[in-house]
C-alpha cells in the first residue's frame, strides 16, 4: 500500500481526497491519500515525518515556499517557480511544480488567451509564482503583481484603481479571498471592480470551492470570460500522479473525476 496525501494549515475546502481516491480506483492502485493539516510551528518536525512515512505528498497554503528547504531535489520548473506543490519523497525527497500546467489547462479549456494582454496577479503566494510563469510562457504582453505590501515594481490595490495600460487585461486572483467558508469576500472592491472589468477580457479565479465566487460572479455580470481553479485542481492533480506513477494519466480521468465532482 502506497501513502499520500496533502499538506496545509488549514484544509477544511479541500476535493483532493475524492480527486485522487478516483486515480487510483481507475489505475486500480493500491494507495490512500490523506489530508494533513499542519500548524505552523509544527511544520520543521512534521516534514521530515511525513517524507520518511509517505511515498509523495501535495502542498498548499501557505507552504508552498516553505517545502524547499526540507528537499534534496528541486525538478527544473519548480526551481524557475521557487514553490513547490508536489513531492516525491523516493528515491531521495524532490519536490515539482504542477500549478504551472494546471493553470495552463484552465486558461485553454475555458478560452481565455493571456497573448498580447497584460496581465494582473492578485496576490504573491506561491500559486502565483506558477501562474506568473504561465501567463509568460503564454505570450502575456506583461505579468504584473498586485499586493497589500507591494515590492518594487509591484501595485498595491490602490494603485490598480487608477494604473493605466489595462485595457483587454487578464485579471488573476491567487489570493484565498472569496475561498470557504469565507464565501462573501472579494479580493477587489466595488470600486476596483467597477473601474477594471470594463477594461478586462478574461477572469481567472484559483479558488474551486465555492464554484462560482463573488469575484467570478462579478465578472460574468459585466459579461467578461471568467474561470474558476476546479479545472486546474484536477490537471494539477493528475500531473502530480504521473509523477508518483511513473505514467501517464489515461485522457478520460479529467471528465471522470469533474463528473464525479459536479
Amino acid at each position: 500500500m502506497r501513502h499520500y496525501g496533502l499538506i496545509g494549515e488549514h484544509l477544511g475546502h479541500s476535493l483532493s481526497v475524492p480527486i485522487h481516491e478516483i486515480v487510483f480506483r481507475e489505475l486500480q492502485i493500491r494507495a490512500d491519500y490523506t489530508l494533513v493539516e499542519i500548524p505552523r510551528v509544527q511544520l520543521s518536525t512534521r516534514i521530515p515525518e511525513l517524507l520518511r512515512e509517505m511515498d509523495g505528498f501535495n502542498v498548499t497554503i501557505p507552504y508552498k515556499k516553505d517545502i524547499i528547504p526540507f528537499l534534496e531535489d528541486l525538478h527544473s520548473l519548480a526551481r524557475r517557480v521557487m514553490a513547490v506543490n508536489t513531492v516525491c519523497s523516493r528515491p531521495v525527497p524532490a519536490g515539482y511544480n504542477t500549478d504551472v500546467h494546471g493553470f495552463s489547462s484552465m486558461l485553454q479549456l475555458s478560452g481565455i488567451s493571456p497573448e498580447g494582454r497584460p496581465c494582473l496577479i492578485l496576490g504573491t503566494g506561491g500559486a502565483s509564482l506558477a501562474v506568473s510563469v504561465s501567463l509568460s510562457g503564454m505570450g502575456a504582453s506583461s505579468v504584473t503583481f498586485v499586493s497589500r505590501h507591494p515590492a518594487p515594481g509591484q501595485l498595491s490595490y490602490e494603485e490598480l484603481e487608477t494604473c493605466e495600460g489595462l485595457d483587454r487585461c487578464i485579471l488573476v486572483n491567487c489570493t484565498p479571498v472569496g475561498m470557504f467558508p469565507g464565501t462573501d469576500a472579494c479580493p477587489l472592491s466595488p470600486s476596483a471592480l467597477s473601474k477594471i472589468l470594463p477594461r478586462a477580457e478574461g477572469v481567472a479565479d484559483l479558488i474551486y470551492n465555492p464554484r462560482i465566487t463573488r469575484l467570478a460572479q462579478a465578472a460574468r455580470d459585466a459579461g467578461v470570460p471568467c474561470c474558476t481553479g476546479m479545472t486546474m485542481l484536477i490537471a494539477q492533480a493528475l500531473e502530480a500522479e504521473e509523477i508518483w506513477q511513473g505514467r501517464q494519466m489515461p485522457s478520460h480521468l479529467m471528465k471522470t473525476i469533474e463528473e464525479a465532482l459536479l
